[in-house]
Formats: C-alpha cells, sequence, structure tokens
C-alpha cells in the first residue's frame, strides 16, 4: 500500500460489499460509492470542480472511475462509479480509498465508464466506541481469544476490530509517508463450540472499514452459549490474519 500522490493530504479506507460470490474466487466487478452529504472533512476542502476526488485500490493504484451524472459541489451530491475492479476474492468485502483535499489540482482522472450491475461500497464517518478487539487480545498463548462481549439473543450488535498493528511501515517515505501495507480484504465468521460457521449469526453486507478498523454485524445466538466471532483479512502483503473475540449470549431474565 502506497499513498498515491504527495500532493493529497487527506484519504478514507471505504468498503464496496462483494458478499454475494459464489466460490470466493478473483473476480471483475463494477461498483458505485454514494459520498454521504454530512462528510464535511471531504466537502469543506475539496475543489468545487471534484478533480481532487480520486478511488484506488488498496495499494494506490488509481482505479477507472467516474462521477456519476448529477454529481454538484453545491449541494453536496456525488456518487464515484468503478469499473472493471479485479478483487481475490468474490465472498468478501474489498478494501479502496477514495483521496481528496488537493486544491492544486488539475488533471481530472475520471474515466467515461459503462457501469453495469454494480456492487455498493460505504463511507464509515463513526468511530470504535465499544466492544473494541484489538490484536493483542484477540489470542492467547492457548489460542483461545481472551476479549468477551454479551448480547440478548435478539440483538444485533457491533464489534469493531483494530487493524492497524498488524501492518508493516516503510523504513524509508514513499510520497512523504511511511505506510506500506493495508487491508485488501475481509470475511466474517462466527463458530460454535463443535468449529461450524454459521453465516446467520452475522451480517456479511454490514461490514464497514474505517482508518484503522473493521466493523463486522453479529446477530441470533442461542441464549446461554458462547460463540468464537472474528474477522479474516488478507494484507497487501499478502498476510492473511485472524482476530477473534467470545460473544456471549444471555437473555436476562424479564
Amino acid at each position: 500500500m502506497t499513498w498515491f500522490n504527495t500532493e493529497y493530504r487527506r484519504r478514507q479506507l471505504l468498503v464496496i460489499d462483494a458478499t454475494d460470490g459464489a466460490d470466493g474466487d478473483p473476480a471483475i466487478i463494477d461498483a458505485e460509492i454514494e459520498v454521504p452529504e454530512d462528510w464535511d472533512d471531504l466537502w469543506e476542502n475539496i475543489r468545487s470542480d471534484l478533480k481532487d476526488v480520486v478511488v484506488t485500490d488498496a495499494k494506490g493504484k488509481v482505479l477507472d472511475f467516474a462521477r456519476k451524472s448529477g454529481a454538484n459541489y453545491n449541494t453536496r451530491t456525488l456518487t464515484l462509479q468503478i469499473e472493471n475492479f479485479a478483487i481475490d476474492n468474490d465472498q468478501s468485502s474489498v478494501a479502496v480509498y477514495i483521496y481528496y483535499f488537493n486544491p492544486d489540482e488539475t488533471e481530472d482522472r475520471t474515466s467515461d465508464l459503462g457501469v453495469l450491475d454494480p456492487k455498493y461500497g460505504y463511507v464509515m464517518l463513526s468511530a470504535p466506541h465499544s466492544r473494541v478487539v484489538n490484536q493483542s487480545a484477540s489470542q492467547s498463548s492457548l489460542d483461545s481469544p481472551v476479549q468477551s462481549f454479551v448480547k440478548g439473543s435478539d440483538e444485533k450488535v457491533h464489534v469493531y476490530f483494530l487493524i492497524n498493528q498488524n501492518f508493516a511501515n516503510r523504513i524509508s517515505p514513499y510520497n512523504e509517508r511511511n505506510d506500506e501495507e493495508g487491508i485488501e480484504y475481509v470475511q466474517v465468521f462466527s463458530y460454535d463450540s463443535n468449529g461450524a460457521n454459521d453465516t446467520t449469526r452475522y451480517i456479511a453486507g454490514h461490514t464497514m472499514f474505517g482508518n484503522g478498523f473493521v466493523r463486522a454485524t453479529f446477530r441470533g445466538g442461542t441464549s446461554g452459549t458462547d460463540y468464537a466471532i472474528g474477522i479474516q483479512f488478507k494484507t497487501t502483503l499478502n498476510q492473511l490474519i485472524e482476530m477473534r473475540a467470545i460473544l456471549r449470549v444471555i437473555d436476562l431474565l424479564p
């Protein structure tokens, strides 16, 4: 992962939901990302012609992208379209970046596209606030997660996984940044005591990325049962890393 252009002052990690594939194999997809109108840090720092809003893959390579018809700086309307995006796993949540804030940008990096049947991407503007898993606590020397959380069987909850501590940094900067490694894609799981994963205990399509973390959504389960929940993610340096926690399902008495 590299910072694609030293003149760009900000970037935001975001997710494309490609969890509905057939077999987890590489694929070519199209995608659309609606930029939230309440994303003040972007709207207050970009050019009115929108030229300094650029989409890259996880390694900093500019993708084939366009601004969907109707883009308007004054009304904070912008949908970014991506075409022919090569992904490694068509049953995963895939990382891309939006780079922005370069007031001197003169180049328009958009292309004329013919996007068909797009996957959808999402920008997350909130920060981790509860049920937070870090790498050091996600596994003990006995390969059993040491962090645990509780929810009711009817509750749907978010769990945040802090991922940055897993990534390598550069010895010397590139484009004035030390970033070298980042997240490429994520898969969510929920294992019972027999090691069986059940997709009904989480919502894969609700997985969200922020700068430095992944948010996964868990639901269901049987009261009185512990589940090993977590994420597995591939990095841009081809690491495959798993982070886990225990989710205890307990229904309180009325």
